[in-house]
């Protein structure tokens, strides 16, 4: 038989233990309090940190529309201050998830989130995609488009300019204008390189044989039209994904809203 001593023991254990449990689930819930939540109006561009320009905003966001719009695929942009304590990649994960990104029916949602570079912490970036496009946006070619896309911009404190970069790619990707081996594959690239020079010195030949001068013949001009059939042709050339879009506000109503995608860790993340 128990004494009232162990008795009275046992029972403030048990209280100890029930508080801290209590303790445990307020923190959980007050990490959770801490994610943005779902914007309302709704926007696929959100820069609560303030580095972009109302234009740039307005930019990024009608070219995400629009491709929401004609795709249904949802690519959301969001920028913060500070983690909260959350690792990036997880941070991502939970914004998709809560937010609901992309259709339900189809989990065709991504999160671009990024957290700048200050004076006392490194910038870190990651990009999240939904169950529906891990088959188009590999976690390789997730890892690609934030090395080659993103940091090298943002080192130079153009985040606009990696945004966008990446966001082009990600829709390129989602399209089937390229496959992420293709992106991701330096032999196929520096193939398509190869042969892309190649007809153009097949061009300039011709030229040549019709009795034209290369100056008069207006190369340059050539140049661009043979440039761009490279790019949709399926290969990615680096950097030089930023010249097809422009602001303006062709879409009409706005953001329609979040479809309840899902989201289960693919993606990638970087830091600089």
């Amino acid at each position: 038989m128990k004494s009232p001593m162990t008795s009275l023991m046992e029972t403030n254990n048990k209280t100890r233990l029930g508080i801290l449990l209590c303790l445990l689930l307020l923190v959980c819930a007050n990490l959770k309090a801490q994610l943005p939540r779902r914007p309302e109006p709704p926007r696929l561009v959100n820069d609560l940190a303030g580095i972009l320009t109302r234009g740039q905003v307005d930019q990024l966001e009608t070219l995400l529309v629009n491709y929401n719009d004609t795709t249904s695929t949802q690519i959301v942009v969001l920028i913060v201050n500070d983690l909260q304590g959350y690792d990036v990649a997880q941070y991502a994960t939970e914004i998709g998830q809560s937010w609901g990104v992309g259709q339900g029916n189809q989990d065709n949602g991504a999160v671009v989130l990024v957290k700048p570079k200050t004076s006392d912490s490194n910038g870190q970036v990651n990009i999240s995609v939904g169950y529906g496009l891990e088959q188009y946006i590999t976690d390789a070619a997730a890892q690609r488009i934030i090395d080659q896309e993103m940091i090298p911009s943002f080192k130079e404190g153009n985040y606009f300019s990696g945004i966008l970069k990446a966001v082009q790619v990600m829709m390129d990707l989602c399209s089937g204008k390229f496959t992420s081996k293709e992106y991701t594959d330096d032999k196929a690239q520096a193939l398509a390189g190869f042969l892309f020079l190649v007809i153009i010195g097949v061009i300039i030949y011709l030229i040549k044989r019709k009795g034209q001068s290369y100056s008069r013949s207006g190369a340059g001009s050539m140049w661009i039209p043979s440039s761009r059939g490279y790019r949709t042709g399926g290969f990615s050339s680096g950097g030089s994904h930023h010249g097809g879009f422009s602001s303006g506000g062709s879409h009409h109503g706005g953001f329609s809203g979040f479809g309840g995608g899902h989201f289960g860790g693919g993606g990638a993340s970087g830091s600089w």
